[in-house]
């Protein structure tokens, strides 16, 4: 009868372990399975609730609560984007009403500027006039470019750009400022360097780096090109007395400018870099060495 007893005993408890470890079995696979459905989620496409196939009341819960969790993210998402958008058409709307009357009231300052009939002293007082009406004109376009930006989510065409020649090109635009600033420079663009992106892109960044210099350089600007192992680097380099009050992390944030209070400009023209590059699939960042900026762009 003990013999018996015991042995019931001992099967009872093989059983049981049996279970134990069945129910262990389900939960580390229910666990796994949540984890894969949570890494899913990272698409924006997949639309798909929890499914529940270990019918315990506790994992039920669970999946209760992450799908009502996941439905709420979603609607605060989508009502994001629609802000987002709403936000953008507003800014959009302002900047190019903005700009019709600002570009008309440039003109008429300068009209009266090439008249030659002011003294000195409303000469000045026009001169400032024009220069914030400059800055003016300056932000509301960088204002349409982001709003732009923004409303277009669809990738961005790609071609086969001569980046050597684009770059040569607009470094050469740059002559009639640099040599009224007595500004040197060196040029390290070699020839043949062809890139798949976008042209009109490109030139835009190329365009606000040479801006954003002109308004810092002391004494020297550098632009240099390279490609080595199908990565093309394109760097342009200068001065600056503001070095000490430019970070590195911030300066492509909208809006971030040194501590300058001379210097002109709407802190608007790095950050369209850094957007335009992201559509590109590129990186770009800053480096300081020394009392010198460089601004690199890798593609």
């Amino acid at each position: 009868m003990l013999t018996t007893a015991l042995i019931a005993v001992i099967v009872c408890l093989i059983a049981l372990i049996i279970w134990l470890l069945y129910r262990l079995f389900s939960f580390k696979s229910a666990v796994k399975e949540y984890t894969k459905e949570i890494e899913k989620l990272n698409d924006d496409s997949y639309k798909q609730p929890f499914k529940v196939d270990f019918y315990d009341k506790d994992i039920v819960g669970l999946a209760n609560v992450l799908n009502a969790h996941i439905e709420r993210e979603r609607e605060l998402h989508n009502k994001n984007e629609q802000n987002k958008k709403e936000l953008s058409n507003i800014i959009s709307g302002i900047s190019h009403d903005f700009r019709t009357p600002l570009t008309a009231s440039l003109g008429y300052l300068q009209m009266i500027e090439k008249s030659n009939s002011l003294s000195d002293e409303q000469a000045e007082y026009l001169s400032v006039a024009i220069s914030k009406n400059n800055y003016l004109k300056e932000l509301s376009d960088d204002f349409f470019e982001i709003s732009k930006l923004d409303k277009t989510q669809q990738e961005l065409e790609i071609e086969s750009v001569n980046l050597s020649n684009m770059f040569s090109e607009l470094t050469l635009q740059q002559h009639q400022w640099i040599s009224e600033q007595d500004i040197d420079i060196s040029i390290d663009i070699p020839d043949g360097i062809i890139v798949n992106s976008n042209a009109h892109a490109l030139q835009r960044i190329i365009e606000n780096l040479y801006s954003n210099t002109k308004k810092y350089a002391v004494s020297y600007l550098g632009a240099k090109l390279s490609q080595d192992n199908g990565t093309v680097t394109l760097c342009v380099y200068n001065d600056t007395e503001e070095i000490d009050s430019i970070d590195e992390s911030l300066i492509f944030e909208p809006f971030h400018r040194s501590n300058s209070r001379t210097k002109s400009g709407s802190g608007l023209g790095l950050y369209i870099c850094k957007i335009l590059i992201g559509k590109l699939g590129g990186k770009i960042y800053a480096e300081k060495h020394g009392n010198e900026l460089k601004i690199i762009i890798k593609l």
